[in-house]
């Protein structure tokens, strides 16, 4: 199984946005999240297409200094995405970035995808990271496999704490250094 982690390209940014709805479909069960009267998982109630939701993410191919969408692809197919910030997300100083979104389809979980395509991603971005994941139960796999995937990659040099999101509310915190 070949997986690699790139940033995609403004051409190929189509791919993640049909990755997307799938993201928040999954999101929802652990948020506890509504698809809006359009049947859209988004919190704008006025949301109507696919492609107005896609719209509205364009943003991650406009500002390549602060914002970097990278596509997981699996023999050559897609298989998810990670959407990392700049430092200005996080919440510590000494953060260089922020892990926004990661997501990989169940088509490929459980086979070592997300924990090899989550390394790939640390070791080309050099610097501080953190990154959060819901804190209830209803999460505890994520936090399951943010805890097993940070020890082995930091060789147990990774901080967890709390934190709170203004519109997720209580959230598990990590961060760690990929400077290796």
């Amino acid at each position: 199984m070949n997986i690699e982690v790139r940033l995609c390209p403004k051409e190929q940014s189509f791919i993640i946005h049909n990755l997307y709805p799938l993201y928040l479909h999954d999101m929802s069960e652990i948020w506890g999240t509504r698809p809006n009267p359009y049947g859209i998982f988004d919190e704008d109630a006025g949301v109507r297409t696919l492609s107005e939701l896609s719209e509205r993410h364009e943003n991650w191919w406009e500002q390549p200094s602060d914002l970097f969408p990278y596509l997981i692809t699996v023999d050559g197919s897609a298989a998810g995405f990670a959407l990392v910030t700049d430092e200005s997300e996080a919440s510590s100083p000494n953060t260089k970035y922020h892990l926004n979104d990661y997501f990989v389809l169940r088509a490929y979980r459980r086979q070592g995808v997300a924990q090899k395509a989550a390394v790939q991603l640390f070791n080309q971005l050099q610097g501080g990271w953190e990154l959060q994941t819901n804190s209830s139960e209803r999460n505890m796999t994520s936090q399951i496999f943010w805890r097993r995937t940070l020890d082995t990659y930091t060789g147990g040099k990774y901080t967890e704490g709390k934190g709170v999101h203004p519109k997720k509310g209580d959230m598990a915190v990590f961060r760690f250094s990929s400077n290796r």
